[in-house]
This record gives C-alpha cells, structure tokens and sequence, in this order.
C-alpha cells in the first residue's frame, strides 16, 4: 500500500504543479510515466526474486514502441504497457483517432497491458484476458488532499492489479507444439512489423526506412503488377513485402546456422549461398529501422527462436512445410489468401502436376525423372517455392524406394542445383528460399552451393542488369549478380521441365506492350498472326492476359532460347479460356506444332459458365471466378515429318461428377495414384481448332459459331434507338425528331451515356439536307435480326469538347 500511496501522491503534486499539461494527453502521460514505472519497480521487488528489468520507452517514443517494456535478465522485452492520460476511457469502442490507431497496432502484440494510471487491462494480441482496478481514479486527482486520497487507497484491493503485473513481469517465451501454431505466432509477429511499417509509412517515412522502401519498389518488386499483385497502395505492398521478408529470413538464418538468432542475423547468412537475401536482411535490421520497429523485433526474434525446427520435420506420410504457408498466411492476411487463392496452388494440385511431369520425364523422356542429374526443372512464377518443394518430396520418396534410405540426403543435396525458381517479389521469394532449404535439411542434405531461385520478372528480356540503381551501397553487387544469374538461367540453361501455376489477369494496352517490347523474335505476335489472318483479328481484344504471356514464354524457353535443349515437357495450371475461341487460335497451333502429346484435365470453375442440368454450382479448385485447367505438354526433340500435330487429349472433371471444389482435389489425389482414374477423350480437331469435344460429344453446349453459318464482330453505335429501325421510314422518322429537337434534347439522345460532348450544329444542319433512303442499309443487328441503320459515317461530324 505504501508504494501505491507515494505514486499517488507524486502524481497529484505533478498535475498541481503542471496544470496545463493536458491538450491531447500525450504531455501528461509523459510527465506521470516516470512515476508509474518506479511504482512497478517497486511493487515487483516485493512481490518477485528476479524482478526484470522495466524498460522507460516512453523516452524514446515511435510508432511501434509502448511505453513500458519487460525484459528478463538476459532477454529482450517480452511484454509491455501502454499508457494513456487519467481521464482517458480504456473501452475500445471509445477509442478515437490516435488512440484507436495505437490500440489496433498493439493489438498484435502477445501481452500487453493498457492503462490509463488508475485502471488497467490485460491483452493476449487483440483479447482482453483480465481488467483491474490500480487505485480509486480520485486519489489521483490533483483537488484530492492526501489524507483522503490515503484513506481511499487504503479501503481499495490492489491483488487483482498485482497479479497482472507479476502476469507481464513473468511472461514465458511462446510454446509452440506444432506446425500450425508456429505458422499462427510466426505470422502474428509478421503481422505486428507490417503494421508498424506501414502506420510509419504513413506517417512520413524516416530518412532510412524511405531509403529501404525506394530498394523494395524499384529495385526488388519493380514490377510487382507483371506478377498479378495489387499495387493500389504501395506503402501497403511495401509493409507486407517488409514483414514477410523479415519474418522468413530471420527464420532462415536461423536454419541455416542452427542457431538462435539477433539483430546481426544477416551475418549467419552464407554470403556464397544467399547473397541478395543476405543483404536484404541487413537492410531490414540496420539500427535506423530498429529503431521504428522497436517492440515489434523483439516480439518477432522471440517468436522466431521458440520454434523448434523438429515441429516441421516430415513425418508420418505427411510434410508440414508444404502447408505451412498456407496457414502463415490464413492469420498474416486471411483477405489476401481468399483474394489471391490463385498464387497459392492448393497441395492436391500441386502433387497431381509434379507426379505427371515425373511420368512425363520417365515414361516419354526416358530419363530417371527429377533425380536424373540431366533434368533441370523450372517453375516461372515460384511464388512461396510450393511446387519446387513437391518435386523434392517426390525426389525423396523414389530414392528412398530406388536406392534405400541412406541415398536420400545426398540425392536431395544434388537435386537443389537442378530445383530453379523465378519471383517477383521479395516476401514470396524469401518464404521460398526458407521453405526449401527447411525440406531439404529434414532429408539430411545440406546445399553444397545457393539454391537457383531468383528474384526476377521472368517475362522480361534478358537485359544483364543493365538500369539497375540501388539506393543502399551494400545492395548494388548482390542485386546486379542475382539479375545477372537470372538472365543467364533464362538464356543459357537447358530448362527440360517447366511446372507451375502462372498469374491470370488481363493486360491493358500499355502493359501487353511493356511486355513484348524487349523481345525481337515475333514473341507474342506470332500468337496473333495467324488469328488475324484467319479473318478473327476483331476479337483478339480478349487475347492480352498474363498466363498467355507465360505460357508464350514456356515455349521460347524450351524451344527457342539459346541454351533451349528442343525437348521436355510443360505443365502448367491456367485459366481455362484458351481451350477455345478464335483469339487463343494462334496458341493452340503453337502448342500442337511444338509438342507431341497435349493431355489437359479440364477442372472448369468459371463461376459464370453454364452447368450441366441439376447441378447448381460448379466450383472452382482455387478462389478465383475463371475456371482453369491443368495441361501437360511433351515433345520428344524427334523428328517429325511436317505437318504432324501433337495427338491432344481430354479430360472433364464434369464427366467424372466432380463439381464440387472437394471432389476434384480428390479426384487429382486420386488420379495421381492411379492414371486411370481419369477418363481422356482424344481430341479430333487440327490446327487453329478448339481443344475441346466438338458440339454434343462432351457436356458443353455447342459454340454459337458452330450453329450459325454467318458470324461477324458487332459494331457499337452508343445510340442504337436513333440508328437502327426495322425500315427505313422507321429510322428516317427517328432521325428527325432528333434533328427538330432542342440542344439539350438532342445532345441527350445523341450521347446518352456521358451528356460530356457538344453536338456540332454545323453537322445537324448538313445532314439535314441529305436523309433519304439511300442514305441507309441493312445490317444483322442480332443473329435472329435484321435491321435498317443510317450509315455509320453520318455520325462522325460530331465534333468533341
């Protein structure tokens, strides 16, 4: 009691002294801190052995600092106090502004108290776990003398506020006991830095963390939309890029060096091994950005060096680390994962492509799969590594069956030189780097050299580095040598296997020609070609989207490069559009002339498609609205006579009842094991043709095109009620009622959408004078009509604002 009643009577003496210390609260809690945290000291030397250390942040200030830390001896700060003003509300719901924002960042941490000096409440990240009351709120109050304030102490149970208190003051490092609860703490530590980072962000960046923030977007996710990312909000990008970036590559350097890890984790890093990612770290951890971090590293060292690296090791039959992403990012950015679904590949999808591509290999190829020394996998958009982790996984399972036990970690050791890997991203390429070199040592291999996954726009032309500007001296020769290994794995390396899941989005004008403008081989265009020459050039609007690119891409690198080995196979996991249409034609032709077999499992998913009669969804395998498709593609690099076509066959999840997202990862799961599982049907189609059954030999309903012996694309007038009539008296009367009519009227009829052009009255009057019938002609306005429409070029004399 006689610690609480000299708190309270400095304080009073304080406020009687410094009255006008109240504006927004921020001056009063810094003058009332000091006393706080000696009444902490205090109380926990009474109350406990081995006090730790109570930490005054409230000096230094900062976005992701509180302003009372406890560290055990020998620690770093594991738990920690927010102070608020003594008339501050410690509801939540009251919470405004500055406040609110404070409480939803330090919302994340793993304990925490909040208090206003009379009351506090105890948190577990954002879930109050206990309330107490410190001292009545009047023995605070300056006008209160001491005696009563005394008496009003003295009458008060301080046990419920002491238990909290000894709560923060003993708080144990996190327990973690399995994989999913190390993916849950790894990503709420994640999540507290990528907060910090960006309300810092917002708040105006210091000079040193700008610094790193200019690295991030010019330098190490400069092209983050070529990948399909969101970059609407780059301090948003740049947060989460900074926290995954952190999280994964401290958790690496810890696996790497077998050690607890601090704030020179960088060094542990082999520079030989990890050179870019060596350096990014050392980015995220100089003193300037501890500095912002504050609270936020010392929650993530603490969390990254509780996991114990036996909660991921395989076993039975089962490997954490191919899920571990996934959960990562259910609790990092749960939105993210639902928006996104398309980059993160569900594992049945995964495991179904890495085991055709290893038919592939084997039974076509004639080689011993992925642990044939001469197969040098690729996966172009690797994101988190996923696939890449798969195809070791298989590796591992057909030594241990080929050769025994003992072969595994030197076979595995030998597969990580051939396991390459392009990302865009920093965060994804970080997450990978770690998630591999973790499946790799729970085989019992080390890699003898730095695993091929590079951080790199894989549709970009191999350029050696050449623009490259780092705004951090320490990051020019890492950042030029990993653009430089990455072009030459483009150019050079006999890629034999290409496996992934590339990004599905439309290009705009802009982006479809920033793609193809490093290209000087007909890339992209020898896929419009023969469309426009086929009479379809009109509908190619629709063709531009990123997994075409990718998919054009594939071909050039295992065709067309200069170390292009002319044989191999690719699968790859796309959207399910260019199966048929007139614009992907020119594909569909490249892919039967380059290739031998084509075997595409149709998993559909187009969440605004037709279904078969009775069936009320048809659902998709990721979180996406296109439906996708799985193809498989094998060309042997023997000569064929020309003209020869690769024989294409097909699949239909619809023809084997799976329509639910459940029951087609289980119809993969299963068809993995047994090939007969699927059911194909050879594709009798040739050149630009679909790779679909034709009309009613599947479950489709048949193309309009295939119905109707005239097709031709539509032209939009914007004005269809004034230019079209069933005759010619019908339009003559339209158009002059339109001519009669006021300005406003007529301005309103003639564009009826946006009312922002001015109708050229010059062009009213001209046309006035020259209606009649010869002045329209016919033209099929649907496929079962046919109407009159005054001519086209009558309507361009209207002049724009």
């Amino acid at each position: 009691m006689v610690a609480i009643c000299e708190f309270a009577r400095a304080v009073r003496l304080d406020r009687r002294a410094n009255p006008g210390r109240a504006g927004d609260g921020t001056a009063l809690e810094l003058l009332l801190a000091p006393r706080f945290q000696t009444l902490i000291e205090n109380l926990l030397g009474q109350r406990i052995a081995l006090p730790p250390r109570v930490l005054p942040e409230y000096r230094k200030g900062g976005i992701g600092r509180p302003d009372i830390a406890f560290a055990q001896q020998g620690q770093r700060a594991r738990s920690f106090i927010e102070l608020k003003q003594p008339d501050t509300s410690l509801a939540p719901n009251r919470l405004r502004g500055h406040d609110a924002d404070q409480f939803r960042r330090f919302g994340e941490l793993p304990l925490w108290g909040f208090c206003n000096f009379h009351s506090i409440r105890l948190y577990r990240r954002g879930d109050m776990q206990e309330q107490a009351v410190i001292l009545p709120a009047a023995a605070l109050d300056p006008a209160t003398s001491d005696a009563q304030a005394d008496r009003l102490i003295r009458r008060h149970d301080p046990t419920p506020f002491l238990d909290i208190l000894e709560s923060l003051a003993l708080a144990p490092p996190p327990a973690l006991r399995d994989p999913q609860e190390v993916a849950d703490a790894v990503a709420r530590a994640a999540r507290l830095i990528r907060r910090i980072v960006a309300d810092q962000c917002r708040a105006g960046a210091p000079a040193m963390l700008a610094d790193v923030r200019a690295e991030f977007r010019e330098t190490l996710f400069a092209h983050a939309a070529a990948g399909g990312y969101d970059t609407s909000d780059e301090d948003a990008l740049f947060a989460n890029a900074f926290a995954q970036t952190l999280a994964f590559g401290l958790l690496l350097a810890r696996e790497a060096g077998a050690q607890d890890v601090d704030r020179d984790a960088y060094r542990i890093l082999p520079s030989g091994a990890y050179p870019l990612l060596r350096a990014t770290l050392r980015a995220l951890t100089q003193d300037e950005i501890l500095e912002v971090l504050a609270a936020g590293f010392d929650v993530i060292l603490d969390t990254v060096n509780a996991v114990d690296p036996a909660l991921l090791a395989p076993r039975a039959g089962t490997d954490p680390i191919l899920y571990f992403y996934e959960d990562f990012l259910s609790v990092f950015d749960p939105e993210a994962k639902k928006r996104h679904g398309v980059f993160f590949t569900p594992v049945p999808v995964v495991r179904f492509m890495v085991s055709a591509t290893e038919r592939a290999l084997r039974d076509t190829l004639a080689t011993q799969g992925f642990l044939d020394p001469a197969v040098l996998l690729l996966d172009p958009a690797c994101g988190t590594g996923t696939f890449l982790i798969a195809a070791a996984v298989t590796a591992a399972e057909g030594a241990r069956a080929s050769w025994g036990e003992g072969s595994v970690g030197n076979e595995i050791a030998a597969l990580g030189s051939r396991l390459h890997g392009f990302e865009l991203l920093v965060g994804p390429y970080t997450v990978a780097h770690y998630r591999l070199l973790r499946e790799m040592k729970a085989h019992g291999a080390t890699p003898a050299q730095r695993l091929p996954i590079y951080l790199a726009d894989t549709l970009a032309a191999p350029t050696e580095a050449i623009g490259i500007t780092p705004h951090l001296g320490f990051m020019a020769v890492p950042i030029v040598q990993e653009r430089r290994d990455a072009d030459t794995l483009k150019r050079d390396t006999p890629i034999i296997a290409i496996i992934g899941n590339p990004p599905y989005r439309r290009l705009d004008e802009g982006e479809e020609k920033a793609i193809t403008s490093g290209w000087d081989n007909g890339f992209w265009d020898d896929l419009k070609s023969p469309v426009r020459e086929a009479g379809w050039g009109g509908e190619l609007n629709t063709f531009p989207d990123l997994y075409i690119a990718f998919w054009r891409w594939s071909l050039w690198k295992l065709f067309e490069s200069e170390g292009a080995p002319r044989r191999g196979v690719v699968c790859l996991i796309t959207n399910r559009t260019f199966l048929a249409g007139h614009p992907y034609a020119g594909l569909r032709r490249m892919l039967r002339r380059r290739f031998e077999s084509i075997e595409i499992v149709d998993l559909r998913g187009d969440s605004r498609g037709a279904r078969p009669a009775g069936i009320e969804a048809d659902e998709n395998v990721f979180a996406i609205q296109a439906g996708v498709c799985i193809v498989t593609a094998v060309a042997t690099g023997a000569a064929r006579p020309a003209g020869t076509e690769a024989q294409v066959r097909y699949a239909d999840a619809w023809r084997h009842d799976a329509f639910t997202a459940h029951d087609k990862r289980m119809l993969l799961d299963e068809a993995r094991v047994d090939r007969a599982k699927l059911s194909f049907v050879d594709i009798d189609r040739r050149d630009l043709e679909d790779f679909v059954p034709k009309a009613f030999a599947g479950l489709n309903w048949p193309a309009l095109p295939e119905l109707f012996g005239f097709m031709k694309s539509g032209s939009k007038s914007q004005r269809d009620d004034l230019v079209y009539g069933f005759s010619a008296p019908q339009v003559l009367t339209g158009v002059r009622l339109f001519l009669s009519a006021p300005e406003a009227e007529a301005r309103e009829v003639f564009f009826p959408r946006t009312g922002t052009y001015i109708l050229d009255r010059r062009f009213r009057v001209g046309y006035n004078g020259g209606i009649g019938a010869s002045r329209h002609v016919d033209r099929s306005y649907r496929p079962d009509l046919s109407r009159r429409r005054s001519r086209p070029s009558l309507f361009r004399g209207a002049a724009l604002a």
